[in-house]
């Protein structure tokens, strides 16, 4: 893809993301080879709400 000038690096991330939302993360770790920790955050990243944020943003913390 990235010989053709197609950004992957979302895509991935996008998969990610997807995987982790449905598959236990050990397994995502072995499909997409990063660590089991690495695939532990991504599934707490994927499971994380806005809300937070957005609650500081309309308190003017950020």
């Amino acid at each position: 893809m990235n010989q053709h000038g197609l950004p992957s690096l979302g895509a991935r991330n996008t998969a990610v993301i997807e995987a982790v939302s449905v598959l236990p993360p050990i397994v995502v770790s072995d499909l997409f080879g990063v660590t089991p920790s690495s695939a532990y955050r991504w599934a707490q990243y994927a499971q994380s709400s806005w809300a937070d944020d957005l609650a500081a943003r309309q308190r003017g913390d950020t």
